[in-house]
Protein backbone atom coordinates (compact mmCIF):
# COMPACT_ATOMS: atom_id res chain seq x y z
CA UNK A 1 0.00 0.00 0.00
CA UNK A 2 1.04 3.44 -1.00
CA UNK A 3 1.38 6.19 1.87
CA UNK A 4 3.39 9.30 2.67
CA UNK A 5 6.11 7.18 4.02
CA UNK A 6 6.44 4.76 0.95
CA UNK A 7 5.57 6.79 -2.14
CA UNK A 8 4.83 5.95 -5.63
CA UNK A 9 7.54 8.44 -6.66
CA UNK A 10 10.29 9.04 -4.91
CA UNK A 11 13.18 12.15 -5.01
CA UNK A 12 14.95 12.00 -8.38
CA UNK A 13 12.00 10.21 -9.92
CA UNK A 14 11.69 12.30 -13.38
CA UNK A 15 7.56 11.85 -14.19
CA UNK A 16 5.87 12.72 -17.72
CA UNK A 17 2.34 13.26 -17.92
CA UNK A 18 1.10 11.79 -21.45
CA UNK A 19 -1.92 13.46 -22.37
CA UNK A 20 -4.74 15.79 -25.11
CA UNK A 21 -5.37 19.68 -24.02
CA UNK A 22 -6.73 18.21 -20.73
CA UNK A 23 -3.04 17.95 -19.95
CA UNK A 24 -1.69 20.77 -21.89
CA UNK A 25 -2.25 24.08 -20.02
CA UNK A 26 0.72 26.28 -17.87
CA UNK A 27 -1.63 26.00 -15.63
CA UNK A 28 -3.74 22.91 -15.05
CA UNK A 29 -3.33 20.08 -13.18
CA UNK A 30 0.23 19.29 -14.43
CA UNK A 31 1.36 22.59 -12.79
CA UNK A 32 -0.17 21.18 -9.43
CA UNK A 33 1.88 18.05 -9.61
CA UNK A 34 5.07 20.27 -10.49
CA UNK A 35 4.69 22.46 -7.41
CA UNK A 36 3.82 19.71 -4.94
CA UNK A 37 5.93 17.19 -6.10
CA UNK A 38 9.29 19.93 -6.98
CA UNK A 39 10.15 20.07 -2.94
CA UNK A 40 10.34 16.11 -2.94
CA UNK A 41 12.48 16.39 -5.49
CA UNK A 42 10.35 15.15 -8.36
CA UNK A 43 10.37 16.93 -11.60
CA UNK A 44 7.13 16.46 -13.48
CA UNK A 45 7.65 17.01 -17.63
CA UNK A 46 4.10 17.89 -19.37
CA UNK A 47 3.63 16.61 -22.56
CA UNK A 48 0.44 16.98 -23.73
CA UNK A 49 -0.77 17.68 -26.66
CA UNK A 50 -4.27 19.41 -28.06
CA UNK A 51 -6.70 17.15 -30.10
CA UNK A 52 -4.77 13.99 -28.48
CA UNK A 53 -6.14 10.64 -29.24
CA UNK A 54 -4.38 7.15 -28.40
CA UNK A 55 -3.51 6.13 -31.62
CA UNK A 56 -1.53 9.64 -32.61
CA UNK A 57 0.22 9.08 -28.84
CA UNK A 58 1.62 6.10 -30.00
CA UNK A 59 3.01 7.90 -33.25
CA UNK A 60 5.02 10.01 -30.72
CA UNK A 61 6.11 7.87 -28.15
CA UNK A 62 9.15 7.76 -29.11
CA UNK A 63 10.07 11.21 -29.23
CA UNK A 64 8.03 12.71 -26.62
CA UNK A 65 7.86 10.24 -23.79
CA UNK A 66 11.21 7.01 -24.68
CA UNK A 67 13.91 9.39 -25.77
CA UNK A 68 13.05 11.93 -23.15
CA UNK A 69 14.45 9.04 -20.50
CA UNK A 70 11.58 9.54 -17.74
CA UNK A 71 11.26 6.80 -14.57
CA UNK A 72 7.45 7.78 -14.50
CA UNK A 73 4.51 8.13 -16.95
CA UNK A 74 1.24 9.26 -16.23
CA UNK A 75 -1.13 9.13 -18.76
CA UNK A 76 -4.49 10.81 -19.20
CA UNK A 77 -6.06 10.38 -22.57
CA UNK A 78 -8.95 8.80 -24.09
CA UNK A 79 -11.89 12.13 -23.93
CA UNK A 80 -11.29 12.60 -27.66
CA UNK A 81 -11.20 8.96 -28.72
CA UNK A 82 -14.60 8.80 -27.12
CA UNK A 83 -15.72 12.09 -29.38
CA UNK A 84 -14.66 11.21 -32.53
CA UNK A 85 -16.80 9.67 -35.37
CA UNK A 86 -19.79 11.61 -33.42
CA UNK A 87 -21.00 15.36 -33.83
CA UNK A 88 -18.54 18.07 -35.23
CA UNK A 89 -15.58 15.19 -35.69
CA UNK A 90 -17.61 12.64 -37.78
CA UNK A 91 -15.56 13.03 -40.01
CA UNK A 92 -12.72 11.41 -38.50
CA UNK A 93 -12.48 7.52 -37.92
CA UNK A 94 -13.67 6.58 -34.32
CA UNK A 95 -12.14 5.12 -32.39
CA UNK A 96 -13.91 2.07 -30.45
CA UNK A 97 -13.51 1.52 -26.59
CA UNK A 98 -11.61 -1.98 -27.41
CA UNK A 99 -8.87 -0.27 -29.34
CA UNK A 100 -8.56 2.62 -26.97
CA UNK A 101 -7.96 -0.43 -24.59
CA UNK A 102 -5.55 -1.91 -26.59
CA UNK A 103 -3.79 1.41 -27.35
CA UNK A 104 -2.90 2.27 -23.85
CA UNK A 105 -1.31 -1.69 -23.35
CA UNK A 106 0.67 -0.78 -26.27
CA UNK A 107 2.17 2.79 -24.70
CA UNK A 108 2.62 0.81 -21.82
CA UNK A 109 4.30 -1.86 -23.10
CA UNK A 110 6.73 -0.12 -25.17
CA UNK A 111 7.69 2.20 -22.78
CA UNK A 112 8.55 -1.05 -20.25
CA UNK A 113 10.44 -2.25 -23.42
CA UNK A 114 12.36 1.20 -23.10
CA UNK A 115 13.41 0.66 -19.19
CA UNK A 116 10.43 3.08 -17.63
CA UNK A 117 8.79 1.24 -14.98
CA UNK A 118 6.32 3.28 -13.32
CA UNK A 119 2.69 3.78 -14.61
CA UNK A 120 -0.20 5.94 -13.80
CA UNK A 121 -3.31 5.69 -15.85
CA UNK A 122 -6.09 7.93 -15.44
CA UNK A 123 -9.91 7.07 -17.38
CA UNK A 124 -11.61 10.08 -19.26
CA UNK A 125 -13.43 11.80 -17.01
CA UNK A 126 -17.00 10.17 -16.12
CA UNK A 127 -18.97 12.52 -18.33
CA UNK A 128 -18.86 15.80 -20.32
CA UNK A 129 -21.15 19.12 -19.12
CA UNK A 130 -23.35 20.77 -21.62
CA UNK A 131 -22.67 21.69 -24.32
CA UNK A 132 -20.46 18.75 -25.05
CA UNK A 133 -22.76 16.31 -23.74
CA UNK A 134 -25.90 17.42 -25.23
CA UNK A 135 -23.77 17.09 -28.95
CA UNK A 136 -22.08 13.51 -28.30
CA UNK A 137 -24.08 12.27 -25.68
CA UNK A 138 -22.91 9.74 -23.01
CA UNK A 139 -20.33 8.22 -24.53
CA UNK A 140 -17.52 7.97 -21.64
CA UNK A 141 -18.56 5.11 -19.58
CA UNK A 142 -17.36 2.51 -21.95
CA UNK A 143 -13.68 4.25 -22.32
CA UNK A 144 -13.20 4.25 -18.42
CA UNK A 145 -14.00 0.92 -18.13
CA UNK A 146 -11.43 0.00 -20.57
CA UNK A 147 -8.90 2.32 -19.14
CA UNK A 148 -9.53 0.50 -16.16
CA UNK A 149 -9.40 -2.65 -17.68
CA UNK A 150 -5.89 -1.72 -19.39
CA UNK A 151 -4.83 -0.23 -15.47
CA UNK A 152 -5.48 -4.19 -14.38
CA UNK A 153 -4.24 -6.11 -17.10
CA UNK A 154 -0.99 -4.33 -17.18
CA UNK A 155 -0.62 -4.12 -13.53
CA UNK A 156 -0.42 0.41 -13.31
CA UNK A 157 -1.54 2.81 -11.00
CA UNK A 158 -5.03 3.33 -11.93
CA UNK A 159 -5.40 7.48 -10.74
CA UNK A 160 -9.81 6.91 -10.08
CA UNK A 161 -10.92 10.53 -11.39
CA UNK A 162 -13.49 9.66 -13.24
CA UNK A 163 -14.85 8.76 -9.40
CA UNK A 164 -14.39 11.62 -8.49
CA UNK A 165 -15.86 13.87 -11.03
CA UNK A 166 -18.83 11.36 -10.41
CA UNK A 167 -18.49 12.15 -6.76
CA UNK A 168 -18.60 15.69 -7.51
CA UNK A 169 -21.91 15.77 -9.19
CA UNK A 170 -23.42 14.14 -6.87
CA UNK A 171 -22.36 16.30 -4.23
CA UNK A 172 -24.04 19.04 -6.58
CA UNK A 173 -27.49 17.80 -7.25
CA UNK A 174 -29.93 20.13 -9.15
CA UNK A 175 -26.60 22.19 -10.30
CA UNK A 176 -26.95 23.35 -14.14
CA UNK A 177 -24.85 24.53 -15.99
CA UNK A 178 -20.68 24.29 -16.20
CA UNK A 179 -19.30 22.63 -12.89
CA UNK A 180 -15.92 20.79 -13.46
CA UNK A 181 -15.52 22.52 -16.93
CA UNK A 182 -14.88 25.50 -18.99
CA UNK A 183 -16.98 24.91 -21.82
CA UNK A 184 -18.12 21.30 -21.48
CA UNK A 185 -14.86 19.46 -22.09
CA UNK A 186 -11.87 21.22 -20.92
CA UNK A 187 -11.54 21.63 -17.59
CA UNK A 188 -11.44 24.82 -14.99
CA UNK A 189 -9.25 25.14 -12.30
CA UNK A 190 -11.66 22.84 -9.92
CA UNK A 191 -11.56 20.27 -12.82
CA UNK A 192 -7.55 20.67 -12.75
CA UNK A 193 -7.44 20.65 -8.93
CA UNK A 194 -9.34 17.80 -8.50
CA UNK A 195 -6.93 15.76 -10.85
CA UNK A 196 -4.20 16.71 -8.82
CA UNK A 197 -5.74 16.04 -5.96
CA UNK A 198 -6.66 12.73 -6.92
CA UNK A 199 -3.25 11.63 -8.54
CA UNK A 200 -1.46 12.47 -5.38
CA UNK A 201 -3.73 10.65 -2.88
CA UNK A 202 -3.43 7.12 -5.19
CA UNK A 203 0.35 7.95 -5.52
CA UNK A 204 0.39 8.11 -1.64
CA UNK A 205 1.63 12.07 -2.32
CA UNK A 206 -0.88 13.03 0.55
Amino acid sequence: MLTPENPWLKKGDRLICFGDSLTTPANGYVNILQQRLAPNGISVVNSGRGGDKTPMALVRLQRDVIDCKPTALSIMLGTNDAQVGRGRWADEPMIPPDAYHCNLIWIVHLCRLAGIQKFSITPPLWRMEDPYWMEVGDVLHPYCQAARDAASAMQTRLVPADAAFARAWSDHRGHQGLLLTTDGGHLNDRGHALVAQTALKEWGMT
